[in-house]
């Protein structure tokens, strides 16, 4: 069902918002540096601490700055050292990921869900562009979500037989991605999958395997751009699990 141009306006602006308050701090935090605990998170010049408890001004800097303090000036050219992503990244982001999600004209517990995933994957195509891995927490964080909504659907009268749908398909699909990083493939693209194949699976048995065939091509699409525009070859490291966000959730818009 079409959703009305007021709710999508309202949508839009509080997932830019989303983006702005909570995805971009985010995603501050899971790029830096690896094993290092969010609390400790601070300037790489001066080392005043930026997230974590006690950290209101360097949370303001993260936030609305986005750069760090005025003894950061000399940091390099142009001024003080910019933080995070770079500027409307996860606000454009968040945006156009709902925009999608509400174009396909889900409601319910399929749209709640989505947007869940668009959240989550916001933070992590950053994360995987940046670092090349998939946190843990942020895997996770997805999965503990999407197994929580679709569970409470299920309890309260969306009926077993697409919950049973979505854990199949999550086996199968999560089972596929550990066969194949016996062979090279990322392991955080196995624990990410699960997620975004339970979703599909919970709107048809076929959503999957589109889903899967979708992530694939785009997976290949951005190998060639690499290999065509820098040289990339077969030992070149590439960021799947935005193929794999992307593709998943836009079969999802489109099944609605």
């Amino acid at each position: 069902m079409p959703h009305s141009p007021a709710v999508v306006v309202v949508a839009l602006l509080l997932a830019a918002a989303v983006g702005a308050l909570v995805l971009r701090p985010a995603a501050f935090a899971f790029t830096r540096p690896e094993g290092t605990p969010v609390p400790e998170v601070g300037c790489p010049d001066c080392g005043s601490r930026l997230l974590g408890r006690g950290a209101v001004p360097g949370a303001y800097r993260v936030l609305v700055l986005r750069r760090c303090c005025v003894a950061c000036r000399s940091s390099g050219p142009g001024g003080m050292r910019r933080l995070g992503p770079p500027p409307l990244v996860p606000e454009v982001l968040a945006a156009a990921g709902t925009a999608a999600m509400l174009a396909g004209g889900a409601s319910g517990v399929v749209l709640v869900v989505q947007l869940w995933l668009v959240a989550v994957g916001v933070v992590l195509l950053i994360t995987d562009f940046a670092e090349h891995r998939l946190p843990n927490r942020l895997t996770a964080l997805a999965a503990g979500g999407v197994g929580v909504l679709l569970l409470g659907a299920a309890l309260t009268g969306s009926g077993w037989g697409a919950l049973v749908r979505a854990v199949v398909a999550a086996v199968a699909v999560g089972g596929w991605f550990f066969v194949l990083a016996l062979f090279g493939q990322g392991l955080g693209d196995a624990k990410l999958a699960p997620s975004y194949a339970a979703l599909l699976g919970w709107q048809s048995w076929i959503g999957p395997f589109y889903g899967l065939l979708l992530a694939c091509a785009l997976g290949v699409a951005q190998w060639v751009v690499m290999k065509v525009a820098f040289g990339a070859t077969r030992k070149t490291e590439l960021a799947l699990g935005p193929a794999l966000v992307v593709g998943t959730l836009s079969v999802s818009a489109l099944l609605g």
